[in-house]
C-alpha cells in the first residue's frame, strides 16, 4: 500500500510538472453555454399542462429517469468541453547555458532614409538576422528578446529562447510611418523598456543592442537617463549606429498628395558612443563588416548563467475522446430510454 501511495505521488508530482492542460477555444464553450443557457431560462412553460397523478399524492421517483438524466448531462458536459478543445501538454526541461540579450530597434520615420540600402530600417533588421543565426551557431543558449521605439515604445517579442519565433517576431515589424504607432524617436523610452525587460532576469549578464540612427527628439525620459540606468543596473549597451549625415527620407504632402523628397533625416553618432561608454560597452558602424562578429565576440566572452527552459514536447487534442463520450451518452440514452424503457404517452 505504501509503494502505491509513493507511487500515486509521484505521478502527480510529474503531472503538475510536466504535464499541462489548456484550452485552445475556450471562448467558444463559453459562447454555447451562455446560449443554451438563455434558451432554456426563455423557454416558455405550456398553457394549458398536462394532467398528472401528483393531485392524489406523492408519486414515487422513478430510477430510471435520473439516469437519463444523468447520461444527457454527461453528454452535453462532454460536448462543450469538446468545443473548448482541451489539449494535453507534455513538456521537457533543458538546462543551457546563456545571457539575457534585448535588441532594441529604432522604427521611427527617419529610419526610412536610404542612405542605407533598401532603407536604414530595413539595414537594421538584416544586422540583427544575421546577428541571430551566428549566435545560433556559436552557442545557442542565450534568451533574445525584441523591443521596438519610435514615439512610444513596446515589446515586439519577450526573452524567448526559440529563435525562430524571434525572427518571425522581428519580420513583423513596421516602421512608425505605417501607422503603428506614433513617428518620433524616443530612444530613452525605447532603452527605459528593455530594461525593465531585464530587470527580473536571472541571468549574471544581460546586455542590450541598441540600433538607431541617434536622432532623439522624443518621449519622456532622456536617453543619458536611461543610460545612467542601465548602468546603475550593470547592464552593457551595445550600440549599432545606422545612418550618415546626408541620408534622406521622402514623405507624402498631405494637402497634394505628391511625394517629396529630400528632407534630411539626421545622425548622432555621438550620442550613441556616450551611451555605450557610460554601461561599459561599446560602439560599432552597421557599415562596417566586423560589426557583427565584435559583438558576437563580446557577447560569448560574458559570463553564462546555467537556465532551465521548459520545451514543448507533444501536444494532444482531447477533443476527439469527448466527442465519443457524447456520442455514446447519445446512445446509451436511446437504447435504454427510447427502446429498452420505452415511455407510453
Amino acid at each position: 500500500v505504501d509503494a502505491l501511495a509513493f507511487g500515486t505521488l509521484l505521478f502527480l508530482y510529474g503531472v503538475g510538472t510536466m504535464m499541462s492542460f489548456t484550452f485552445a477555444q475556450l471562448w467558444l464553450a463559453l459562447i454555447v453555454a451562455a446560449l443554451w443557457g438563455l434558451l432554456v431560462w426563455w423557454r416558455k412553460p405550456a398553457a394549458f399542462p398536462y394532467p398528472n397523478l401528483q393531485i392524489w399524492g406523492k408519486r414515487d421517483k422513478d430510477w430510471r429517469q435520473g439516469f437519463a438524466k444523468l447520461v444527457r448531462s454527461i453528454g452535453v458536459l462532454s460536448l462543450l468541453l469538446a468545443l473548448a478543445r482541451p489539449q494535453l501538454v507534455l513538456w521537457e526541461e533543458v538546462r543551457k547555458e546563456g545571457i539575457d540579450i534585448i535588441i532594441t530597434l529604432d522604427i521611427s520615420g527617419s529610419m526610412t532614409a536610404t542612405d542605407f540600402l533598401p532603407n536604414r530600417m530595413e539595414a537594421a533588421k538584416r544586422v540583427i538576422r544575421n546577428f541571430v543565426e551566428l549566435l545560433r551557431q556559436k552557442r545557442g543558449g542565450d534568451r533574445l528578446g525584441l523591443v521596438v521605439f519610435a514615439a512610444e515604445s513596446y515589446t515586439q517579442c519577450p526573452l524567448t529562447d526559440d529563435y525562430d519565433f524571434f525572427l518571425e517576431a522581428l519580420d513583423q515589424v513596421q516602421n512608425a510611418r505605417e501607422g503603428v504607432v506614433e513617428d518620433g524617436t524616443a530612444i530613452g523610452d525605447g532603452l527605459t523598456v528593455a530594461l525593465r525587460r531585464l530587470q527580473s532576469s536571472p541571468a549574471k549578464n544581460k546586455i542590450v543592442i541598441l540600433l538607431s540612427d541617434g536622432v532623439n527628439n522624443a518621449g519622456q525620459v532622456q536617453p543619458r537617463d536611461a543610460a545612467r540606468i542601465a548602468e546603475a543596473m550593470g547592464v552593457r549597451v551595445y550600440a549599432v549606429g545606422i545612418g550618415t549625415s546626408t541620408g534622406t527620407v521622402s514623405w507624402q504632402d498631405p494637402l497634394t498628395g505628391r511625394t517629396q523628397i529630400g528632407r534630411v533625416a539626421g545622425f548622432d553618432e555621438p550620442l550613441l558612443r556616450e551611451i555605450a561608454q557610460r554601461t561599459n560597452g561599446a560602439y560599432f558602424y552597421a557599415a562596417d563588416r566586423n560589426a557583427l562578429d565584435s559583438i558576437l565576440r563580446y557577447t560569448l566572452q560574458l559570463e553564462t548563467t546555467p537556465l532551465i527552459v521548459r520545451k514543448e514536447q507533444k501536444r494532444s487534442d482531447l477533443a476527439v475522446w469527448l466527442i465519443a463520450i457524447t456520442l455514446s451518452c447519445l446512445l446509451i440514452e436511446g437504447l435504454f430510454v427510447h427502446a429498452l424503457w420505452r415511455r407510453v404517452p
